[in-house]
């Protein structure tokens, strides 16, 4: 969890292990397949439910780390978003997300999809689809055959249809209120967004969901990324509330936003390069690249995020601060800094 997740999560968190004891919670999900050692055999095959289609129920969580939720748009260059909300986009990563959803304690509403801090159970009958989030928030998915309104009223959640092509269930969605972030970076979107969803239960114990955000009035390539989602098994949806967000938020906000600083670019190629890194014993593989006055990190080879500049040799990473500095020898080292522990490394010569 990173630096400007923790305020807005406390809350979450705290009443979270106030209930690990809590019933339920070891119980065996019934009906699924077993190995002989009893764990549950995740890559059995896919469920089908009464109609013949394959059942998505279960409770689940998206698989995958914090990149997309970081920044929806990291696989677009910069030029392929709107000057205004790429500057927006900026500002509220430099104000560590004080007016973020989760800071707010508001619904996420299209950051539904690439968040892997909430839980979902999803409930399927022929004619709709419903997810239930640990939030106290659901979506709706209706498969009766109905179209999406023209022109809907704006909410949290938006509209959903679905549909099976072949066994793939097909979902599209639109009427998003433009106060809600596609991402915890802060990516705004208009009115105009519309997001289609793939989903495909390959076994037991894993959906593959392919997103498409597309909003041409702020991005001119459609945003697309896939998240795995695993199953949960053998335990239960915990009630996972928020509350004191004003007592964060004034926090937060009682803090000077921090100030972007334009690092020349041959200071930037300074720090290119292959990082090996240890945290608490933890290796990792860090990359350093710069594509013309940006910095982008890739953590484990997942892929690259931006970095942005507090000052010549600190950067933010989602609220990670990224620092470089000399080594002995004259190589370089690189240590991240996160709430809960500090991870450090040196570049490979």
């Amino acid at each position: 969890m990173r630096l400007v997740r923790l305020f807005a999560c406390a809350s979450l968190v705290v009443a979270a292990s106030l209930s690990l004891d809590a019933q339920w919670l070891k119980l065996p999900t019934p009906g699924l397949p077993r190995l002989p050692d009893g764990k549950p055999d995740l890559r059995a095959p896919a469920p089908r439910a009464a109609d013949g289609k394959p059942d998505l129920s279960g409770l689940w969580s998206n698989d995958a780390g914090d990149r997309y939720y970081n920044n929806v748009a990291s696989d677009l260059d910069v030029a392929d978003v709107a000057p205004w909300a790429h500057e927006l986009f900026i500002k509220r990563q430099l104000e560590f997300g004080k007016d973020s959803m989760e800071t707010l304690c508001l619904p996420l509403g299209p950051a539904y999809l690439s968040t892997r801090y909430r839980t979902a159970r999803i409930v399927q009958t022929p004619t709709l689809i419903m997810i239930a989030f640990d939030d106290g928030m659901h979506r709706q998915i209706f498969m009766d055959g109905r179209s999406l309104e023209p022109d809907p009223n704006p909410t949290w959640m938006g509209y959903s249809v679905g549909r099976w092509e072949g066994d793939v269930l097909v979902v599209e969605s639109n009427g998003y209120t433009d106060r809600s972030w596609l991402d915890f970076g802060g990516h705004p979107h208009t009115e105009e967004l519309r997001i289609t969803e793939r989903y495909t239960r390959r076994d037991i114990g894993r959906i593959d969901v392919q997103v498409t955000m597309v909003d041409p009035k702020v991005y001119a390539k459609p945003i697309t990324f896939s998240m795995p989602m695993a199953l949960q098994a053998d335990t239960e949806l915990l009630e996972g509330f928020c509350e004191n967000h004003h007592k964060s938020r004034e926090r937060m906000a009682s803090t000077t936003a921090a100030q972007l600083v334009q690092v020349p670019a041959a200071t930037l190629a300074r720090y290119v390069g292959t990082y090996d890194t240890d945290n608490d014993g933890a290796k990792h593989v860090v990359a350093i690249a710069q594509e013309g006055t940006s910095l982008w990190l890739d953590y484990d080879g997942v892929g690259k995020e931006l970095l942005i500049a507090l000052t010549p040799e600190r950067f933010s990473w989602s609220g990670t601060i990224v620092e470089f500095s000399p080594a002995t020898g004259g190589g370089l080292n690189i240590t991240l800094h996160y709430v809960e522990s500090t991870e450090r490394g040196s570049r490979r010569k």
